[in-house]
Parts: C-alpha cells; sequence; structure tokens
C-alpha cells in the first residue's frame, strides 16, 4: 500500500448514498475541508467518517472488475470474461486464463479499494472522541476493518494488517503470517458484536448489525479451519456463531428463489449483508464526477449487462462479460432448475419474458460477443432492470445492491461446521436438516412443491453424490452461483487444482490460487512487499 504520512489537514470525501427506498442511511451532507484538530469532536462528525468508509464498500467506477463478484465468478469455473473480442478489456481476460502480472489492474484495484477501506474504518476506529453512538459507529468499522482484512486474505494471502491511520514515511509494510491476519479478523469482529444493533431502523437499513458480524466470522472461521489442516475446533467456533444468526429470528429464508435478485428486491429477508447502491445521486459525467473515486450506482453491472440488447422493455443494456458457461447450466440436476433458470438465462428465455410483458419488438445480436467465450447465457442474478427510477447519467446511476452475506449461505455454513467440526454443536443429521429445510424453501417453495432431500439425492445420483459433503458442496455451487463465493471456495478446500488445471493445463500453476501484488505496491514498500506469498503460507492449498 503506498504509505501514508501524517498531514495537517484532512480533506474528507464523503458521498451521500442511500438505499433505494431513499432512506437516511448515509444521506449526510459532503464536507469538502475539515481541520484535523477540530475533526472528530462530535457524534455528526463520527457518524460522517463511518459513511466515508462505508463508501469504499461500494467503489465501483475505478474498480469495475475490483469486485468479490465479477472477480471470483469470472476467475473460477462458473463464468468466460466475454465482452466483444478475446481481448475486451484485456485485465480480466487475462485474470480469467492465468495470465494476469503484477502489471493487472484489477490485482492493483482491489489492493487500493481494500486498504483505502481500512484506512477510512482507522480514522474512526482511532478516534479519540468517545460516546454510546460513537461506540456503536466504532463497531460498524472494526467490522469494516475485518471484511477488508478478509477479502484481501482470500484473495491474496497473508497481506499487511493495517491498525493504524499514519506510518513513518520510512516504515516498511510486510505480508503478516496468515494466522496473525486471522486473529485480528477475529479480534475486531469480537470488539464488534456487542456494541452492534440487532436491528437498524428502516431509514438505516443496510447498516452492520449483530447478524453480519456473526456470519462473517463464521464464515471466517470455516476459511481459517480449511486454511489449517481441517482444523475441527474452529469448524466449532463457526457452529457457534452461526447458530446464533438463525436463533436471532432476524432472517427469513425466502419460498420463492428466483425473487431474491429480482428487481427491487434489495435488503430482503435474506440479507444479512448487502453493498448499498442508489439510481438516484445524480452523477451526470463520469470525467468529473469520478474524480471523487466512485459514483453510487453500481456500475460493475453495465459490464455484465446484455450485449447489443435493443428495444427491451425489461433490461438495460450492458458490455456483455461474466458470462455463465453451458458447464455450470448442466452442472445443475434438472431438479434444480429453479435455482439454475434464476442464475442465468439464454436469448429464448430473454425473449418469452418480453414477450410475456408484451414486447414483440426486442432484439439481440449475440454475434457482437466475444464467440470465444459466447457459451448461450448471461447472468440473471445481477442483471440491469429498467424499471428504477435513475437522476443523472443512465451509466452511472445503475442498480444492483451486492448481496454479499445472506440467510441461504448461512445454513450452508453452519450445515458445513457440523459436517466438519467435533459434533460438539451438531452432528451430520443436524447438517442434513438444515440442507433439506434450505432446499424446502429454496426449490419446494416452503414445502408446497415436491423436492429432493439429501436422502433423496443420494438415492437418485448414487454416483455423483456419495457423501453428504459431496452436497455441500453441490448446494454451495448451485445456491450461490454467480454471487461471487465460487473462486474463494474452490481455493479454500483445496479444490482448485482438479477444477482449474485441465482448463487451464498451461498456465494454471500453484503461485494462481492468489493474485500478484501490484507492481506499484512492491515498489512503493521499497521492495518490502513481496508479488505472490512463500510457498510454506500456501501449503494446504495447493494438491496435485
Amino acid at each position: 500500500m503506498i504509505v501514508m504520512k501524517k498531514i495537517k489537514n484532512i480533506y474528507i470525501a464523503i458521498i451521500a448514498l442511500c438505499t433505494y427506498s431513499c432512506n437516511d442511511f448515509l444521506d449526510s451532507k459532503p464536507i469538502s475541508s475539515e481541520s484535523e484538530d477540530s475533526f472528530y469532536k462530535t457524534d455528526e462528525q463520527m457518524f460522517k467518517a463511518l459513511i466515508a468508509a462505508y463508501d469504499v464498500l461500494g467503489w465501483t467506477s475505478h474498480f469495475p472488475f475490483a469486485n468479490n463478484i465479477p472477480f471470483s465468478e469470472i476467475r473460477s469455473d462458473n463464468a468466460n470474461a466475454g465482452g466483444g473480442t478475446p481481448r475486451d478489456n484485456v485485465f480480466i481476460q487475462d485474470m480469467e486464463i492465468f495470465k494476469n502480472t503484477s502489471h493487472c489492474e484489477i490485482a492493483r484495484n482491489i489492493w487500493k479499494k481494500d486498504y483505502a477501506g481500512i484506512y477510512k474504518a482507522n480514522l474512526v476506529i482511532n478516534a479519540e472522541f468517545d460516546s454510546d453512538l460513537t461506540k456503536l459507529y466504532k463497531a460498524e468499522a472494526l467490522f469494516l476493518r475485518a471484511w477488508f482484512h478478509f477479502d484481501l486474505l482470500r484473495t491474496y494471502g497473508p497481506c499487511p494488517i493495517n491498525l493504524e491511520t499514519t506510518y513513518p514515511a520510512d516504515y516498511h509494510f510486510m505480508r503478516e503470517s496468515r494466522e496473525n491476519v486471522n486473529k485480528q479478523i477475529e479480534a475486531d469482529l469480537l470488539a464488534a458484536i456487542p456494541y452492534l444493533k440487532e436491528k437498524h431502523e428502516d431509514s438505516m437499513v443496510g447498516r452492520i448489525t449483530k447478524g453480519a458480524a456473526r456470519a462473517l466470522l463464521g464464515k471466517v472461521y470455516i476459511y481459517w479451519a480449511d486454511w489449517t489442516n481441517d482444523n475441527k475446533e474452529l469448524f466449532d467456533k463457526a457452529a457457534e456463531q452461526l447458530k446464533l444468526v438463525i436463533s436471532s429470528g432476524q432472517y427469513y429464508l425466502f419460498t420463492e428463489y428466483d425473487k431474491l435478485f429480482a428487481s427491487h428486491q434489495e435488503n430482503n429477508s435474506e440479507s444479512i449483508f448487502e453493498i448499498q447502491h442508489t439510481t438516484t445521486s445524480g452523477w451526470s459525467n463520469g470525467n468529473a464526477d469520478l474524480k471523487l473515486t466512485g459514483m453510487e450506482g453500481n456500475d460493475w453491472i453495465k459490464r455484465v449487462g446484455m450485449r447489443n440488447l435493443m428495444n427491451s422493455i425489461l433490461y438495460l443494456d450492458g458490455y456483455g462479460f461474466m458470462l455463465p458457461r453451458k458447464e455450470l447450466y448442466y452442472y445443475f440436476i434438472p431438479e434444480d432448475k429453479i435455482r439454475r433458470d434464476a442464475c442465468m438465462m439464454s436469448p429464448d428465455d430473454v425473449l418469452k419474458e418480453e414477450k410475456a410483458a408484451g414486447n414483440n419488438n426486442i432484439v439481440w445480436d449475440v454475434s457482437g460477443y466475444n464467440q470465444e467465450d459466447w457459451e448461450g447465457f448471461v447472468s440473471k442474478k445481477y442483471t440491469i432492470y429498467k424499471d428504477y427510477e435513475i437522476v443523472g447519467n443512465q451509466n452511472l446511476n445503475l442498480p444492483g445492491n451486492e448481496r454479499m452475506i445472506r440467510y441461504g449461505e448461512v445454513y450452508l455454513l453452519l450445515a458445513e461446521a457440523y459436517l466438519r467440526g467435533t459434533g460438539k454443536y451438531g452432528s451430520e443429521s443436524d447438517a442434513i436438516a438444515l440442507i433439506d429445510e434450505l432446499r424446502m424453501y429454496h426449490l419446494g417453495k416452503g414445502g408446497s412443491n415436491p423436492y429432493l432431500t439429501v436422502a433423496d439425492l443420494k438415492q437418485k445420483y448414487p454416483d455423483r453424490f456419495k457423501t453428504t459433503m459431496d452436497i455441500l458442496w453441490y448446494e454451495r455451487r448451485c445456491e450461490l452461483a454467480g454471487e461471487g463465493d465460487r473462486w474463494y471456495d474452490i481455493v479454500r478446500s483445496g479444490r482448485a487444482p482438479e477444477i482449474m488445471k485441465p482448463r487451464f493445463p498451461e498456465d494454471f500453476d500453484e503461485e494462481d490460487i492468489y493474485i500478484p501484488i501490484s507492481f506499484q505496491e512492491i515498489t512503493a514498500s521499497g521492495g518490502s512487499l513481496t508479488e505472490y506469498p512463500d510457498p510454506e503460507d500456501r501449503a494446504g492449498l495447493y494438491t496435485e
């Protein structure tokens, strides 16, 4: 990261954000300039500083592929890069085929975004001012710091831990051990949980809650356990936290899975941690507005929208990246059509939707896609719905909250913790009950429609599902397809080589379980940062 020196005047760019319901969350007046000596002295100022930390979550304008969702889907076996040609947006094309280098803009931008978020969170956490409200704000900032460190750890491997707002000019940042980074993330989340709210009022929807912190901590423990030779005690710690999320009664499974990502379904009953965007911020001129480092609409969703789509009454067009693969389509068993069709759609599907809505004039020329990557499908979970009020430039104010952790995933994380833990908190039968309940809601519409249970799956597909763990991995891929978890799942579980090397036998190797730290950051560190982690820090994650 670029070394930050102490400065006398601090200029805090705080963007006024709101959710789609135009609530008050992050809807604050920007501060053009504040003296550092006079700031962080009141609850109002602390809240504005917290907003600045939240704001980094939604940076998409200069960082369109520096986002968990398109990055993880394209890096994995779920999606091809797409675009208009095989070299359209060369950095994401190289990221897909494991030819990325330390000069890759995506590798640089994920790093920049996460450490910018950590820096802004540290300004809140380290402020001397204290009050009851500020304790809440600092707890939310602790969650954000933990999230950004977790994103760095699973993307780059062991990374520097940043807890200060300023460092000496000659300070050299170095990779910490994976264990130390995990311990810091754990410490931040455990410190945050007592002060966080169970639920925010409607005008504050989207802010971090106890459920979000516990769900993230449970997920962190599961990754940590995977990274330490399947540590059963860490799986137990995950179970302990995840059970509290379910027992809180704050979240509910949808009975209509196909509506989870539908138009105007942001912040629904399955939302636990969701990055907020708005279509009404009024951004108008990209060259001028984007100097503030990121509009409040979702820019990367424009990249995955349907290319050369014309006359649609349902969807806005886009650039055609993140194309679901045919292999993913056939990965779903026929009985899971509901989840498959909610994840991806074909030109025929779009045509039928448009005609059902009364539109017979739809034109979609798929010959404009990168034909090396076009396999007949586009993303459905993240597509550009047209029925939102857009204020300002249409391309700069697009809809699409990013669902980082939702309730359906908590069921699968807890089931995994039961299957892989000591049995202290739950057994295999408890894991099966969770998977069956999730399938009952998402595939059986709450039990009103037939669906296959775990026992049914083993009986009907005995060669494919020999164990409950086989079903767990199947469920994670199908339940979360298109949501940005696939790459991280196959890496943390050591399955990346068996899955990716057959696709890219000449290019995938041990280093590729992580992406490189950029040349610019290595140079700025004076060479103390290494492009990739040491081989021992990749132990257990790479096998041939």
